[in-house]
């Protein structure tokens, strides 16, 4: 026999507080000491009590959801491609941006917001395996954009490993020897690889990889790095560059040295953003087609969804070198 699923007043119960309180704690309200906050937080773990969202939603007339509307976004192509698939399946498509210490308590939640599939875009490799996630999630199917290659998780990614291998092989088969590198974050999982994979490619070739700084992925810290590089006064023809953002203020801080590109320097960057075609010089990038990523993120969880028995895999995508004006031959 199933036993009876807690309620808002089991809770208040539980607390030795009015249901009142427990509403004001559910919903952030300010006015809760610190320490009643927590007595019923436990409360609810102990309980393992969920919002009755339907109820709630109700009594009060609002469902405290917030709608992001992508209207003609081409400045973020794989949001608007991930809610234009969802849509045009006959789903709602939300977005919740969280920190990492909500992780988990996000998922656990899930349920109580009536989600029927979950997408996880996370900038730094998840620890968990396919059981863990499922027992967060109360078993709502997901799946992951982005993971180490060989998990047994459901997602779909990009192989930054061969893209940063067809980057700096790019440079070294003009004649390059002196490669420097701006790589993304380390911490990072895609600048993490790119920037393994780079260390490797130069190693194998037998040639120095030191040249190396740590960027951000925004345009002022391609800047600071490319600034870094050249104070140091570091001896480069080549630069392989983690990201086409980090790329333009890279170059920004080769002509305040007195440096062209591609006639001093030649620079190879990711991504292949709209922007990078329209760069003078237009930027040799490693293209990521974040549209079909999207895309084939959102399909993938509506088969199982609608499929459960869909087999758990990886879908790998190969990224593609675009050559355009910033690199040339040494």
């Amino acid at each position: 026999m199933t036993s009876k699923r807690a309620n808002l007043r089991d809770v208040a119960r539980e607390a030795g507080v009015s249901y009142q309180t427990v509403s004001r704690v559910i919903n952030n309200h300010e006015n809760v000491s610190e320490k009643t906050r927590q007595i019923v937080e436990n409360a609810i773990q102990k309980l393992d009590y969920r919002v009755n969202r339907a109820a709630q939603i109700m009594q009060t007339g609002r469902s405290n959801t917030i709608e992001v509307i992508l209207f003609n976004a081409g400045f973020n192509f794989f949001l608007y491609e991930m809610a234009r698939t969802t849509q045009k399946a006959g789903y709602h498509f939300s977005i919740s941006a969280v920190p990492e210490e909500e992780f988990e308590s996000t998922l656990k939640n899930a349920a109580s917001r009536f989600i029927d599939g979950l997408i996880f875009l996370a900038d730094k490799p998840l620890t968990y395996s396919y059981t863990d996630l499922s027992n967060l999630c109360n078993n709502i199917p997901f799946v992951l954009v982005g993971a180490k290659i060989g998990l047994n998780l459901p997602c779909v990614l990009y192989d930054q490993q061969h893209g940063a291998r067809l980057a700096t092989e790019h440079l070294i088969n003009q004649g390059h020897q002196a490669i420097a590198e701006i790589s993304g974050p380390l911490q990072n999982y895609d600048g993490s690889v790119r920037h393994e994979t780079w260390l490797n490619v130069m190693h194998d070739h037998g040639l120095d990889n030191k040249l190396s700084v740590e960027g951000d992925y925004s345009i002022e810290g391609g800047y600071q790095a490319m600034t870094q590089l050249l104070r140091g006064g570091a001896q480069f023809t080549a630069v392989f560059i983690g990201n086409d953002s980090m790329a333009i203020g890279a170059h920004t801080a080769l002509r305040e040295y007195g440096l062209g590109v591609p006639d001093d320097v030649s620079i190879v960057s990711f991504d292949d953003t709209p922007e990078a075609a329209h760069f003078v010089p237009a930027l040799t990038t490693v293209r990521q087609d974040f549209q079909l990523l999207g895309r084939l993120a959102v399909e993938y969880l509506l088969n199982l969804i609608q499929n459960p028995k869909t087999p758990i895999h990886q879908r790998v995508l190969q990224p593609e070198l675009i050559v355009r004006e910033s690199t040339r031959p040494i």
